[in-house]
């Protein structure tokens, strides 16, 4: 029994082992097939592999070398065209100017003849006026100008014909439009008693006219703009004997219709004021003066304040004297006891 075993054994292990060398040499030829196969397939891709596109070092390239890396593609500008910003200008609003208190001038405006080299106005004043205007939204509102020091002074003089009068136009230009703005005033002479040959002659300021150009600077927003504010007066004013200047250092107010369709006045503001109309002279120099009632008034109550202070002072003074008088007095008694 052993025995068999034994060969069964034997014939299992020779069977096996021819088997197993059958199927050694099936793999081998198995491998040599797979491994002429895979050779035949790599070389094509190893030859792509080594002789990268363009495309794939792109696709494999990083951020940042792409963005260090110089694009040879043309940079064609994009162009934007944007439409250009209209700035409508605004005009300031200018709140009403105060009445000014204008110093006291420092220089004259005269008319003198061409033909006779006379002086025959002389007019030395500060001025200010208020000026109404319409809006337009239909309401009213007031501008505060000034005469300034720079105005140029025109005029006529009618040294043949005396009973015209004589006139001085003030010119000044309050912007840069070129239209003057003008203030005008007029003289005549009248014999208030008596014949002309004897009878006492005067002068008088008969007429003074404004006239105001309505800039959009100065007047925004009026309905006018670009036309004149004209502002009239007639009247019998400053009246004074011939050769003889009006002077009046008090601030004066009048009053002037306007010539439009507003029922409205203007207001002039004079001061430091001296005329003086129908000289002979050739100067600028004015004659002795004759004083505003209003300087007048001043004048009376500054007389009395000196002469109550000056009375203090020696009621004082007096009060003093008494006072080291008898101390003195004290002492000497003192002395003699």
């Amino acid at each position: 029994m052993a025995v068999k075993k034994i060969l069964a054994m034997l014939c299992v292990c020779i069977c096996t082992g021819n088997a197993l060398d059958v199927m050694a040499s099936n793999f081998s030829d198995y491998s040599d097939q797979s491994n002429a196969t895979t050779t035949s397939t790599i070389k094509p891709s190893t030859s792509t592999t080594t002789l990268p596109t363009p495309e794939m070092s792109t696709t494999e390239m990083s951020s940042t070398e792409m963005s260090t890396t110089p694009s040879t593609t043309p940079f064609i500008p994009t162009t934007t065209t944007s439409s250009p910003t209209t700035f409508i200008p605004v005009s300031p609003t200018y709140p009403p100017t105060p009445k000014p208190n204008p110093p006291n001038p420092a220089m004259n405006w005269v008319v003198v003849d061409e033909q006779t080299n006379v002086t025959c106005i002389v007019v030395k004043l500060a001025a200010s006026f208020v000026i109404p205007y319409l809006k337009v939204n239909g309401q009213m509102e007031n501008v505060t100008l000034a005469l300034p020091s720079n105005a140029t002074s025109s005029g006529t003089c009618n040294l043949d014909d005396l009973e015209h009068g004589q006139e001085i136009s003030l010119q000044w230009y309050a912007d840069k439009s070129g239209s003057p703005n003008t203030l005008t005033f007029a003289f005549h002479r009248n014999v208030s008693s008596g014949t002309e040959a004897t009878g006492k002659e005067s002068v008088y300021l008969s007429e003074i006219n404004l006239s105001v150009f309505l800039d959009s600077e100065n007047f925004v927003n009026a309905s006018r703009v670009g036309n004149y504010s004209h502002g009239k007066l007639q009247n019998s004013l400053h009246s004074v004997p011939v050769n003889n200047s009006y002077r009046c250092n008090s601030e004066e107010t009048f009053e002037l219709n306007l010539i439009e369709e507003i029922a409205e006045v203007a207001i002039i503001h004079f001061a430091h004021m001296q005329t003086e109309a129908f000289r002979t002279q050739n100067d600028d120099k004015f004659h002795s003066a004759v004083d505003c009632p209003a300087d007048k008034v001043i004048t009376s109550d500054i007389v009395p304040i000196a002469v109550g202070c000056a009375l203090a002072a020696l009621v004082v003074v007096v009060l003093v004297a008494y006072l080291i008088g008898r101390r003195r007095a004290r002492q000497r008694g003192y002395q003699s006891v």
